[in-house]
């Protein structure tokens, strides 16, 4: 989130927020990581204090946010037809946005060249159908004892769906209201946790520079260029081809259309902070029934995250990289079914890409030593990040009202002024 303003001695002075404050501790960390070299290794505990902090909120975070996050889209699905057609964009869409981040992880090879060394034997390499069997947990106290967040998840999800079966009847709405306040519990309990991210950040950076050395920079360099043109994929071609070849309109018109949105999402970097200006542009300036956008932009600002999910594959490729971890097909799929899954865990939650980068990497078994350095750049991938997720959600609504036959086409091509006004 963006910075607060405070006032000091008659000046305004704008008062740094947490993404900047883990940026500054991760390239403070780096150049003393750098100047100090590997006597450094003594502040390394801060650093591991951090992520056992993490971890220690993962369980039940993701149990809670998946429980109230299904309950939200089982009601959608309900809706009828607008429900069913932006709920067949959302998940197809998310799968292909997940496939284009492990395509690019491929190609760019973020992590190829650092070679860190294993501290144990990981072994990643499941049979898909084994695999997805157990998926399912026969011990549902044990898959919370054992840490098997997959397991979890699964049963999280039959817990959500069953509760908003359940919705109509007063037990329905108390565990409803639970799983609910459950969220909002976890999520507080993380950004307690993400307040020392910075000192984390900083002490896992000095140590990783003051004994691997600068190599470890250059693969956060890659790793955010593999960001980057992962998401330009999807905006520049993805995006396009739904919209001329699905709903018929013209590519260039809708960006016009929404442009002001996609502003407010880069500057804010937060899809429910740009709401808002989502809904004047899809309404007045797109042309998508007011109905329509009342209906999806809300969930969509919650599950339909494209650039997450193109995000998360990219991370789990970027530590198998550094560690020489060899992938196999079932665990590309694996990757990017996981990847929507965590992308609609993101939302609400502070920190949401960093903590879910850790459970993606936690249960394909991978190392969580790169989370640091993901939260140390998180800013610049936040921003872009952002606005492609709320670009997806407006493209989303044009689809759905296209597929209608509801969509106002002389409003969608009428010359727009940048405002949204």
């Amino acid at each position: 989130m963006r910075g607060n303003v405070i006032k000091k001695g008659g000046c305004q002075m704008r008062k740094l927020g947490l993404p900047y404050k883990i940026l500054i501790g991760m390239l403070l960390g780096a150049a003393v990581g750098f100047i100090v070299g590997p006597s450094i290794e003594v502040i390394s505990p801060l650093g591991t204090i951090f992520l056992r902090l993490l971890r220690m909120t993962i369980l039940p975070l993701i149990f809670f946010s998946v429980t109230s996050g299904v309950a939200s889209i089982a009601d959608l699905n309900r809706l009828k037809k607008v429900g069913s057609i932006f709920t067949g964009y959302w998940a197809i869409s998310s799968l292909l946005a997940a496939s284009t981040g492990i395509f690019w992880a491929l190609i760019i090879k973020p992590g190829v060249g650092i070679n860190l060394p294993m501290t144990e034997k990981i072994d990643v390499n499941i049979d898909l159908l084994d695999s997805i069997i157990k998926w399912i947990p026969d011990n549902v106290p044990k898959a919370f004892a054992d840490g098997n967040i997959i397991q979890v998840i699964v049963f999280a999800m039959f817990t959500g769906i069953t509760a908003a079966l359940l919705a109509q009847t007063e037990p329905g709405q108390r565990m409803i209201e639970l799983f609910t306040a459950g969220d909002k519990l976890m999520s507080r309990m993380v950004g307690i946790v993400m307040n020392v991210a910075p000192y984390g950040v900083f002490a896992l950076m000095a140590n990783v520079t003051g004994t691997v050395g600068t190599i470890a920079l250059k693969g956060i360099g890659k790793m955010l260029l593999t960001q980057y043109v992962a998401y330009a994929t999807i905006l520049l071609i993805f995006y396009p081809l739904i919209l001329k070849f699905m709903a018929g309109v013209s590519p260039i018109n809708h960006y016009k259309n929404i442009f002001p949105a996609m502003v407010m999402a880069f500057s804010t970097q937060s899809s429910s902070a740009t709401i808002p200006v989502t809904m004047e542009c899809t309404k007045k300036r797109a042309g998508v029934p007011e109905d329509i956008v009342n209906l999806i932009t809300a969930p969509a600002a919650t599950i339909n995250m494209h650039a997450c999910a193109a995000e998360m594959p990219i991370y789990a490729l970027f530590a198998s990289q550094i560690y020489n971890i060899p992938l196999s097909i079932s665990n590309f799929i694996t990757i990017c079914i996981l990847g929507v899954i965590m992308a609609a865990g993101v939302a609400g939650v502070p920190g949401g890409g960093i903590m879910m980068s850790a459970v993606l990497l936690q249960i394909m078994g991978l190392p969580l030593d790169i989370v640091p350095w993901i939260a140390g750049v998180y800013v610049l991938i936040d921003m872009p990040n952002t606005m492609l997720n709320v670009t997806g959600d407006t493209v989303g609504m044009v689809y759905t009202a296209a597929k209608l036959g509801e969509l106002d086409r002389e409003t969608f091509d009428q010359p727009k002024p940048i405002s949204a006004k």
